[in-house]
C-alpha cells in the first residue's frame, strides 16, 4: 500500500488559500516598488538635517517623552461648517460632505515652510451613511494607503455592511494626500521626506478628531473608529490621543520607520531611518509609545498570518502593548482581509458589543 497522506482536506485548502493570498501581496508589492521614484541627493542631506533638528525640538518641548502632548486639540467642528456636496445611490445610498481641515504645522517645526497650503489639501471629504435615528452609534472608517479615490471604498471598508446590516451610522473620511486631496506640492502621506511624513500623519489625526468632535457635538452618540492598513495604524495611534468608545485596528503597522525599512528604501536612506534622531522624532507618531485612553475591552485589532506588507514583529509589538484586548489572526494575506468573512464577523462583534453597550450605559 502507498503512504497514507495525513494532511486533511481542510488543512490543504487553507494552505492553498494562504499561498494564493501571499502571491497576491507579493504581486502588489512588486508594482509598488517598480514605481518608486529616485531620490535626488540633496533631499537626503535635507532630510538628515531636518530630522536632527526635529528630534532636538521634540526633546526641548518634552514631546518625545510624552508623545500624546505633541498633538494639538483641533477646534470644534460645527454643523454650519460642514457642507453637503451631494447624495449618491451607488454602491449604497450615501451623502458626500466636506469641511475645512485648518491644520498647519507649528511654525517652529522643520518643514513647516514647505507645507502645501491650498484648498485641495485643506478640504476634508467625508462619505456619510446615516439613519434617520440620530442617536444610533457611529463608526468612522479609515481607509488604507492609496485608497480614497472611489465610492467603491464603501464596500471594501465594509461601510455598507456596518450601516445596513448592523444599524450603525458610518463616516468614511478621505485621508490627507489621497484621492481628491492629492496635492501637486506633496507626494504621499508616507514618504522619504520624513518630517513631511510626520506632518501628514499629524494632519490625519487632526482631521479625524475634528470629525469625531462634530459627531459628538451633533448627536451625542457613541463613536468608534475602525481602520485597515494605514487606517489601522491611524486608529491605533488615535487610541492614545483621543478618548473613543471603541477602536478596531485592522492589519495595522505600529512603527513607521520600521515599515519603511522593511520595504527596502534607497540605500542612502537606510542610515537615516536607523539613526537615534529619527527613532526619537518618530515617537510622536508611535502607538507603542502611548498609553491607550480606552479600556482593553474597548479596543481590538486583527492581523494576517501571511501578511507581506506589514512585518510580523509589528503586530506582535501591538499585541503586547494592547494586552487583554481582543485579537484575531486570520489565515490570509494583507489584501485578502477585505474578503475574509471571519474577520468581518470579528470586527462586527467588537463594534456591536462596545458601541451599543455604550449607548445603554
Amino acid at each position: 500500500m502507498g503512504r497514507v497522506n495525513t494532511v486533511s482536506w481542510s488543512s490543504r485548502t487553507e494552505k492553498v488559500a494562504l499561498a494564493s493570498q501571499v502571491a497576491l501581496d507579493e504581486a502588489a508589492l512588486a508594482i509598488v516598488r517598480a514605481r518608486r521614484p529616485k531620490v535626488p541627493p540633496h533631499l537626503t542631506e535635507r532630510t538628515t538635517s531636518e530630522i536632527v533638528t526635529a528630534s532636538a525640538l521634540f526633546d526641548m518641548h518634552a514631546w518625545s517623552s510624552s508623545p500624546a502632548t505633541y498633538h494639538r486639540r483641533p477646534p470644534g467642528l460645527l454643523d454650519n461648517e460642514v457642507t453637503t456636496l451631494g447624495t449618491y445611490s451607488w454602491p449604497h445610498r450615501h451623502e458626500l460632505a466636506s469641511f475645512a481641515s485648518g491644520f498647519r504645522p507649528r511654525s517652529i517645526e522643520p518643514g513647516a515652510d514647505r507645507w502645501p497650503c491650498n484648498t485641495r489639501t485643506d478640504t476634508v471629504f467625508v462619505r456619510l451613511l446615516r439613519h434617520r435615528q440620530t442617536d444610533r452609534p457611529w463608526v468612522v472608517c479609515l481607509h488604507g494607503f492609496g485608497m480614497g479615490t472611489s465610492r467603491f471604498d464603501l464596500k471594501l471598508l465594509w461601510a455598507n455592511y456596518l450601516h445596513a446590516m448592523l444599524g450603525f451610522n458610518v463616516a468614511v473620511p478621505v485621508l490627507p494626500f489621497h484621492g481628491p486631496r492629492r496635492s501637486l506640492d506633496f507626494g504621499e502621506l508616507l514618504s522619504l521626506d520624513l518630517v513631511m511624513t510626520l506632518h501628514a500623519i499629524g494632519q490625519a489625526i487632526w482631521d479625524i478628531r475634528r470629525l469625531v468632535h462634530w459627531i459628538n457635538h451633533s448627536t451625542g452618540a457613541p463613536v468608534g473608529v475602525f481602520g485597515v492598513s494605514l487606517g489601522g495604524y491611524l486608529a491605533a495611534l488615535l487610541a492614545g490621543i483621543e478618548r473613543l468608545d471603541c477602536v478596531v485596528a485592522g492589519i495595522p503597522f505600529a512603527d513607521v520607520l520600521g515599515l519603511m525599512a522593511h520595504h527596502r528604501p534607497p540605500a542612502e536612506y537606510a542610515h537615516i531611518m536607523d539613526c537615534d534622531a529619527a527613532q526619537n522624532a518618530f515617537r510622536i507618531v508611535s502607538p507603542l509609545a502611548m498609553t491607550p485612553l480606552s479600556a482593553p475591552s474597548q479596543r481590538a485589532f486583527f492581523a494576517a498570518r501571511g501578511d507581506r506588507f506589514i512585518p510580523a514583529n509589528q503586530s506582535e509589538a501591538l499585541r503586547q502593548a494592547w494586552q487583554r484586548s481582543p485579537v484575531y489572526c486570520y489565515n490570509g494575506g494583507h489584501i485578502g482581509c477585505l474578503w475574509s468573512r471571519r474577520t468581518k464577523a470579528f470586527v462586527a462583534n467588537v463594534l456591536r458589543e462596545t458601541l451599543y453597550a455604550s449607548r445603554l450605559a
